[in-house]
């Protein structure tokens, strides 16, 4: 470990990623009170949500191409400038009463198709960082580390500082993490970002850029379309996710309305979810897992729905928090075991173009769910409708042990990852 941070370009990528990871979480939190205090309309904050995440679910197919053909630190300096920038006219523009709610959109659809420059830059970065290969699966794991951190603390912190200085000011705050995340990446060494087959644009030249683009999407996904299983199992984690899009849009109102507990109520809830993720991290690294793999992830779809249930049963802060670090800890195994699967299934030469393809399916998941319930909420209510997603996803998850029984591989699946 000590010899990771002997390097001096591996501390500036932790900074930089630290300070941005700790921002985003105080933009997020930020933003939808912001919003949720300025219309009172769910159905805005269901567009918050849907506005940012789902162009950056498309835009990451194209964020994948760029960062293969140009330097990808100046593209990362560049996507943190240019949010900062848009933080910083979005504080401005809601301080008036009388904003068209479209422009705010337009400018988070913007920051949105920006972001996987610096969320899939920083992870192509990292090999190249990391002199020693050797070392490679311990930043790794520093990283990870770090992001349970500022999940487990940044939105808690949030809350805390909504309250102090509002909700206007730790935007700000998150406008110039991504400041100093610039500059943490500036000073990282040009032959370590550089592309190894840099792309100069000359006249004539982008029509074959995106005819390339185009081809390497309908590869990734004529792959998919000819895997029946796999087809099902992007299905089901498609409905987990949207089953998750009404606790990301409910939570804010529950917590201000049915526990009166404002931002720093939010803030607990969504550190006390961050606590259970890292609780079962730990645990499933610590154990060879060898239940069948289709029956080990409809079961997980099918406790979050248990789990989540009694925040739409009871309105006390103690219950929901204990509700959310087991829903937390339920969850966390479903992304280690999803993916361990692709990877093993998919051939190295495809991988990348088949998760890029599947990222866009199951991406549009979650904000699908989120525009759905901010509708939905003024009819059932906000434990209405987290009731209703809970109620959804244990449905789909009984549905899901008998669609995914025959899951490949499923005789057995033993990870350790220490």
């Amino acid at each position: 470990m000590k010899e990771l941070w002997r390097q001096r370009s591996f501390r500036w990528y932790w900074l930089g990623m630290f300070l941005s990871g700790l921002g985003d979480q105080f933009g997020w939190m930020g933003l939808t009170w912001f919003v949720m205090n300025k219309t009172g309309s769910p159905a805005a904050m269901g567009g918050v949500v849907l506005a940012y995440m789902l162009p950056a679910v498309f835009a990451g197919l194209v964020a994948g191409v760029l960062l293969d053909r140009f330097d990808r630190r100046k593209l990362i300096m560049m996507d943190n400038v240019a949010r900062g920038l848009i933080f910083i006219a979005l504080v401005a523009l809601l301080q008036i009463d009388q904003v068209p709610l479209f422009v705010i959109y337009v400018l988070i659809v913007i920051a949105g198709i920006l972001s996987p420059l610096s969320t899939a830059g920083a992870q192509t970065l990292l090999p190249r960082i990391v002199s020693d290969k050797n070392q490679l699966v311990k930043a790794n794991g520093v990283m990870e580390t770090q992001w349970q951190i500022v999940y487990m603390f940044g939105p808690a912190l949030a809350g805390v500082l909504i309250g102090l200085i509002g909700e206007a000011y730790v935007l700000l705050i998150d406008a110039a993490s991504f400041f100093v995340c610039a500059f943490c990446f500036s000073r990282l060494p040009r032959e370590l970002t550089k592309s190894a087959n840099p792309t100069v644009m000359v006249k004539g030249q982008m029509g074959v850029f995106f005819r390339s683009l185009l081809s390497d999407m309908r590869t990734g996904y004529r792959y998919i379309l000819g895997r029946k299983q796999l087809i099902i199992l992007i299905f089901f984690t498609f409905l987990f996710n949207m089953s998750y899009g009404p606790i990301e849009i409910a939570l804010p109102l529950y917590a201000n309305q049915d526990l009166a507990g404002g931002a720093v109520a939010l803030g607990m809830l969504w550190s006390s979810l961050a606590v259970g993720a890292l609780l079962g991290s730990l645990f499933f690294s610590t154990i060879t897992w060898k239940l069948p793999l289709g029956s080990t992830l409809a079961g997980i779809i099918v406790a979050w729905g248990l789990t989540t249930l009694p925040i739409a049963l009871f309105s006390r802060l103690e219950i929901a928090m204990a509700s959310m670090v087991m829903a937390g800890f339920c969850f966390a195994p479903y992304n280690i075991m999803y993916r361990s699967y692709l990877q093993k299934q998919v051939p190295d030469a495809l991988l990348g173009r088949v998760l890029t393809s599947v990222r866009t399916i199951t991406g549009t998941g979650m904000p699908a769910g989120a525009a759905v319930s901010g509708f939905l909420i003024p009819f059932l209510g906000v434990q209405g409708i987290i009731g209703a997603g809970a109620a959804v996803c244990i449905i789909f998850g009984l549905l899901a042990f008998g669609a995914l029984k025959n899951l490949e591989d499923s005789s057995s699946l033993s990870i350790e990852e220490r």
